[in-house]
This record gives C-alpha cells, sequence and structure tokens, in this order.
C-alpha cells in the first residue's frame, strides 16, 4: 500500500472541493473544506487563494460567512492581507480579477495590475529561496553552493523578485557575508526595474 506524504493528502483534500466548486461556486461546505485543507498546506498563498475565492463569490449579504472565514484563516495571513479582506467582508463580492487571488484560487484570478513578483512566483517562494541561499553561506564554499547562489541571483533578476533577494541580502550582510560583486550588480538591476515599473 503506498504511502502519502501529509502534505500530498492536504492538496489532495484542497482539489477535492475545488471541483465542486467549479459546479456549484456557492456551495459553503466546499469553500470551508477548502480552508480547512489549506491550513495543512505549507505557507499563507493556498489560505489566500481559498479566502479569495469565497469572497469573490458572496456579497455584503453573506457578511457574517465571510468575518466566520477570515477568523479561521486570520492567523495564517499576512496583516496586510488580513486588513484588505477584512475591510472587504461587509462589501460586495471581489470581482473575478483580483489582486487578493492566487494561483491556488480556481473562482478568482489574480489581477494584471500587481507586481511581476507576485505573477511569476509567491511570498512563500520568495521566502523559501532567500532561506535557501542563506543556508549555503553557513556551509564550506564548493561548485553546488555556488550554483545555487548563481540560480538565486539568476531567479531575482528574471522574475524580478526584489522580496527574496533583500531578505537574503539583510541577512547575509547581517552575518558579514562576503557578497561577489554579482549581488551589487542585481541590486542595481531590481532598482532599474522598480523605477521603470
Amino acid at each position: 500500500m503506498e504511502m502519502r506524504s501529509p502534505t500530498r493528502v492536504a492538496r489532495l483534500a484542497f482539489r477535492q472541493p475545488a471541483r465542486r466548486l467549479l459546479q456549484d461556486n456557492r456551495d459553503v461546505s466546499a469553500h470551508f473544506a477548502r480552508l480547512h485543507a489549506a491550513l495543512e498546506l505549507p505557507g499563507s498563498e493556498p489560505v489566500q487563494g481559498a479566502l479569495a475565492d469565497l469572497f469573490a463569490t458572496f456579497g455584503a449579504d453573506q457578511e457574517a460567512l465571510k468575518r466566520s472565514a477570515l477568523q479561521m484563516v486570520h492567523g495564517r495571513l499576512a496583516a496586510h492581507v488580513s486588513r484588505w479582506f477584512e475591510q472587504r467582508s461587509a462589501g460586495a463580492a471581489l470581482p473575478r480579477s483580483t489582486m487578493l487571488a492566487t494561483r491556488w484560487s480556481v473562482l478568482a484570478q489574480p489581477s494584471a495590475d500587481i507586481s511581476t513578483r507576485a505573477r511569476r512566483c509567491s511570498v512563500d517562494v520568495s521566502r523559501a529561496l532567500a532561506e535557501q541561499v542563506i543556508a549555503t553561506f553557513d556551509q564550506p564554499d564548493d561548485d553546488e553552493s555556488a550554483q545555487i547562489r548563481q540560480d538565486f541571483l539568476h531567479h531575482c533578476v528574471t522574475c524580478e523578485d526584489a522580496l527574496a533577494f533583500m531578505l537574503a541580502r539583510r541577512a547575509l550582510l547581517r552575518k558579514g557575508a562576503a557578497l561577489t560583486p554579482d549581488w551589487e550588480s542585481v541590486s542595481e538591476q531590481l532598482e532599474r526595474a522598480k523605477a521603470s515599473a
């Protein structure tokens, strides 16, 4: 019998009610089943995506339902994201294209006015990549560590992931790590991208 990891089980539990929502987007039990499953997954993005679907479905007449869902997941969302949802609890349903949707949403979709980084990778991915590259500075220099660092810098430029870059660079400078000139070059490229946005 095949053993399934807890994350894989949670992903399956997250997908099953999504299918029900595609047939009936007002299925409250399916919305809450997705939120429960999202809480079993790592990071905040699945939770935000499922909550955005619920907020894109129900309007002002379902304020209590929306507040209940927000309360359930409150601790997993960034403070500013919680505030955005809170401000919309008593209002009309979110538009189908909204900055609150994530790649985990099935009824709503991320709007085009979000940052390039947010469209190409999530905050969770940015943080994980930063942690991964920081860890390479605690290990002896070898080809693998050098490749991880190079891949990280390439990712930051390609995806305009200033968040991952800033998290990693700040932590490494605090540790007194010697950063190569490539880091300064990436910093300048990200600044130029930000200025032209």
